[in-house]
């Protein structure tokens, strides 16, 4: 043998002490990783989840704070819970809440400090100053915010095909790690999405989730495909023609036709069962006086005592509105010291879907 070469005997010796020392986690430094638990299939499995709970919490957002907003490009990644302390422990803002039902367990939605502010911001009418939010504006933050928790909870809940309910969301300033409220997990899920809001900009949030309450999203999602049929020797394999090839005969599998509820009776019956779920979501009633367009050189020169002309007469009925459609209309009266809305003409189902007043 040369210089280098291995001899048959030690080839031989390699070779059988091959399955006592190959190890596939060798072959990816990313596979033997702690942190990566995660396929990417299972990655966007969570992302489609949560993404289209965010969608529908997008609208409810909007319209708290009265603009266009979206949620979008949800991408999910597991993490191990010191590397999410770390990147989230410092100039964030947490609301967390405890979830049951379907799914059960601590959720946390993080976002930076400066973009928090302005979405407080735009509730307490204007820019939020730099730097840390004060209890004002932390409340009013919470009172926006808690409503999209509580969409995004039943949404999951729905597209799980089960139910589910959180408690009160609430909110904490983060400034070092152990302030963070996050899920009791060694690992975690993070959910990543954009939030776009018109005329503020866009930027980051986080859902986050344990690890384990993301693998029962898994076992749901995933387990609602066909099952292999038991029994009967297994799968029989056949090609039309007695040709080559691979099919599964139609008798070992049972195929049959998927029988859709009529959209008539939505609204009894089973239909029912399912609007049930939606019951204990909370959506913004909005009383609209009127509107009405100004340039900005007129809006800049506003000032205390200037009287704006809206396009509604005096003594028209105002526009109740539920997540910017509107829905009823009616007159505004006084109850005790508050005011309130006699409701005097509800918007028949036909214009609601036109979008007409």
């Amino acid at each position: 043998m040369g210089e280098g070469s291995l001899s048959q005997d030690e080839i031989d010796a390699l070779l059988q002490g091959a399955d006592d020392t190959f190890d596939l986690s060798s072959l990816s430094g990313a596979a033997s990783s702690d942190s990566d638990n995660l396929s990417p299939i299972d990655r966007d499995i969570i992302s489609d989840v949560i993404g289209s709970a965010f969608q529908v919490a997008g609208n409810t957002l909007g319209t708290i704070l009265a603009k266009n907003t979206r949620f979008m490009n949800p991408a999910t990644e597991s993490s191990l819970a010191n590397d999410v302390q770390k990147e989230f422990g410092s100039k964030t803002v947490c609301l967390f809440s405890n979830l049951s039902g379907t799914l059960a367990g601590k959720i946390s939605l993080v976002m930076a400090q400066e973009n928090a502010a302005k979405i407080a911001g735009v509730m307490m009418g204007g820019m939020a100053p730099p730097g840390q939010l004060d209890n004002a504006q932390l409340q009013t933050l919470k009172d926006s915010l808690s409503p999209i928790i509580g969409t995004v909870t039943a949404q999951i809940g729905m597209k799980l095909g089960g139910s589910m309910s959180g408690t009160p969301a609430d909110i904490a300033i983060i400034n070092s790690a152990r302030d963070l409220q996050l899920p009791d997990d060694n690992h975690l899920v993070k959910t990543t999405l954009s939030l776009n809001i018109d005329g503020v900009g866009s930027f980051k949030v986080y859902y986050v989730i344990a690890l384990s309450m993301a693998n029962a999203i898994l076992d749901i999602q995933k387990g609602g495909g066909q099952k292999q049929p038991q029994g009967g020797g297994g799968m029989n394999v056949s090609a039309p023609g007695g040709g080559m090839g691979m099919g599964i005969a139609q008798s070992s599998v049972g195929i049959k036709g998927v029988n859709f509820p009529s959209l008539a009776n939505a609204g009894a019956g089973p239909g029912q069962t399912n609007l049930n779920l939606l019951m204990d979501v909370q959506m913004a009633l909005t009383v609209e006086l009127g509107r009405t367009k100004m340039y900005i050189k007129d809006i800049l020169g506003l000032g205390e005592g200037s009287i704006i002309e809206l396009d509604k007469l005096a003594g028209e009925p105002v526009d109740l509105l539920v997540n910017g459609k509107l829905i009823a209309k009616g007159e505004v009266v006084v109850i005790d010291e508050n005011f309130g809305v006699r409701v005097t003409d509800i918007v028949s189902p036909t214009d609601r879907l036109k979008g007409e007043k």
